[in-house]
């Protein structure tokens, strides 16, 4: 077994879950311009971190690769969660796709709530809440027709919005249909993280098993 090549396909590995990790921390920031970019960063770099690992193949040999990896993969085949993930993965990829909606609530809201939240930069045309992006804010046209968000934070008491994925499966447990992206997300990179746990677990050289330099005197 190539050590050197091993342990570098397991590197890249978790460079490229890291990643996906990065972008689900730019979901979860609170900026709505932001949540798209970091929600397509989960999705892609999440996906490819199987294809890393598969790289194992080539390296540590065939046979040995394919009957470890084999019953983890049935795993991920069986997991209604994780294919959902491939399925979305793929929609962007191919589609340019997300497949997101938002859900949310009003609770109360007029012109004096209107009076108390912060202010755009300058003048704008509309107030908006609860958009694709389970953002709310103002609507600025910027003079030359096109229009531009100025989001902005609004209490709970006036209104509540979440980004959801939509069309999601029925084999899908309905606590989990229920979720934000983010949380959604989240349990999909813990998972991903054991597998890669297990992987370096059987895969990485381990200190007391490196080759090491006999000096001859």
């Amino acid at each position: 077994m190539d050590v050197e090549a091993t342990n570098l396909a397991i590197k890249r590995a978790q460079q490229v879950l890291d990643t996906a990790y990065f972008g689900l921390k730019v979901l979860k920031s609170g900026d709505p311009s932001e949540r798209s970019a970091g929600l397509r960063n989960v999705l892609v770099f999440g996906r490819s971190v199987t294809f890393v690992i598969q790289n194992l193949r080539s390296i540590v040999g065939e046979s040995r690769f394919n009957s470890w990896y084999a019953p983890f993969q049935d795993e991920m085949r069986a997991d209604p969660l994780m294919r959902y993930f491939v399925d979305a993965r793929n929609n962007l990829e191919k589609q340019g796709r997300l497949d997101v909606a938002v859900s949310g609530t009003i609770h109360s809201f007029n012109s004096y709530d209107l009076e108390k939240l912060e202010k755009p930069p300058f003048e704008s045309t509309s107030f908006f809440m609860g958009d694709q992006n389970g953002g709310s804010g103002w609507e600025m046209d910027l003079g030359s027709g096109e229009s531009v968000k100025y989001y902005i934070s609004i209490p709970k008491s006036i209104g509540e919005f979440r980004q959801v994925f939509h069309s999601m499966p029925d084999n899908i447990p309905q606590e989990l249909r229920e979720l934000r992206t983010d949380e959604l997300c989240s349990i999909y990179l813990e998972k991903l993280s054991k597998l890669l746990a297990a992987t370096k677990k059987e895969f990485l050289l381990g200190p007391k098993e490196r080759p090491y330099l006999r000096l001859v005197k």
